[in-house]
């Protein structure tokens, strides 16, 4: 077999089209420009923080520190940036030719995920960078590159306003609205109702649910139809109602007013009594035999089968006793600081003409921090809670 005959016998390797290529390099630009942007703000957003707190209270001192460490800000982003670029240059050419058609679709879906993240956590990114500021430059935009919201020059005077760090002048006469910015005592009657709010909703709802689920009484489907039905009431209907019991029982102003009305929630009887219908009833009777009490059956038996769906109610109890503004604000005694909540508290940084902004986002960073913790902590049973029994076979 001569030469000419071997290379014919060899099968040439498909090259990519034009288009494909074009497209790819339209993708590949566009994720630089991403990668830049974000590395840079995130990057520059690390240093802001460390020179913030190097610097104290003085933000010229501050901006000083980050003019000095701009080059190593440029070097990681560079860094960052080549990374990347080699990295996706490498999986191009790695990748055959029919398949890089897939690649490239594969390569879309992860840009529009980027940008959709972008849209997603850029309110935070925002409220971050916004507690850094001084006092009047909240609003203020960087005239030579309108997408670099990181201050040139930071301070940590808002937290420390907000967690009454700063100290006082000698002989200064206390402002009782300024007096009422307690920051920590709101903070601790936020945790206080938030938790035993969602603890007794929980614990009510589970039990509700476990009779709907797995009892006989009479007129069973009518009255969890009747309780279906008042999820159709708007809540701003019970308010006036609510508030009249409240104040005729004398818990106005106290905790009690915060978490009683809303201890019934039907919502999470429906809930619980979907995911118990999935647990076997041959389990039930199996711990009846055994001689197992009906409470024995719902704690030892119910309860564990069912802590994904009962986590994933806690959670979203607390989230929404934790943001409740109206209600709390309705039932607050604000000569009484015990019963001034987070949300309320954060009302109060706002004058009658003006909002210090740099003290509101601050004091919002501190109030995520329990959400964030719960939700990494709870996350796998919250995800499981909500895809378990959401399907019956």
């Amino acid at each position: 077999m001569n030469m000419q005959n071997i290379a014919t016998a060899i099968p040439e390797k498909p090259a990519s089209s034009p288009l494909r290529i074009v497209i790819f390099v339209s993708l590949f630009v566009v994720m630089l420009a991403l990668c830049v942007g974000i590395s840079g703000q995130l990057y520059k957003f690390v240093t802001m923080v460390a020179a913030a707190f190097m610097a104290g209270s003085d933000p010229a001192k501050a901006g000083a520190i980050m003019k000095n460490m701009a080059w190593l800000i440029d070097g990681m982003v560079a860094v960052t940036g080549l990374a990347l670029a080699s990295f996706v240059i490498r999986r191009w050419i790695a990748t055959q030719a029919e398949h890089r058609a897939e690649f490239l679709r594969t390569f879309f879906l992860y840009l529009c995920l980027t940008v959709g993240v972008i849209v997603v956590l850029f309110p935070f990114f925002w409220m971050l960078c916004t507690s850094f500021k001084p006092a009047g430059t909240e609003l203020l935009i960087n005239t030579a590159n309108p997408f670099d919201i990181v201050p040139a020059e930071p301070t940590i005077g808002n937290f420390k306003k907000v967690l009454k760090l700063d100290a006082a002048p000698t002989g200064a006469s206390i402002d009782p609205v300024e007096a009422k910015k307690n920051f920590g005592t709101y903070f601790m009657n936020s945790l206080t109702v938030a938790s035993m709010a969602a603890f007794l909703v929980t614990l009510f709802a589970s039990m509700g649910g476990y009779v709907f689920a797995k009892k006989e009484l009479p007129y069973k489907k009518q009255l969890f139809g009747l309780l279906m039905a008042t999820m159709m009431i708007p809540g701003m209907m019970y308010m006036v109602p609510q508030f009249f019991m409240v104040c005729s029982m004398g818990l106005f102003g106290t905790k009690l007013a915060m978490i009683l009305p809303h201890l019934a929630s039907v919502f999470g009887i429906f809930m619980l009594k979907q995911f118990m219908e999935t647990i076997p009833s041959s389990l039930i009777e199996a711990a009846r035999i055994d001689g197992a009490s009906e409470w024995q059956i719902f704690r030892v038996v119910i309860i564990p089968l069912s802590m994904p769906i009962i986590l994933t109610l806690f959670l979203l109890t607390f989230l929404s006793h934790w943001s409740n503004f109206l209600w709390q604000l309705i039932v607050t005694d604000f000569e009484n600081p015990l019963s001034v909540t987070l949300p309320v508290g954060l009302a109060l940084f706002r004058g009658q003409y003006t909002s210090d902004l740099g003290l509101i986002m601050s004091a919002s960073c501190f109030s995520i921090v329990p959400i964030v913790v719960l939700f990494l902590f709870a996350q796998r049973y919250f995800i499981e809670g909500m895809t378990q029994g959401a399907v019956k076979e």
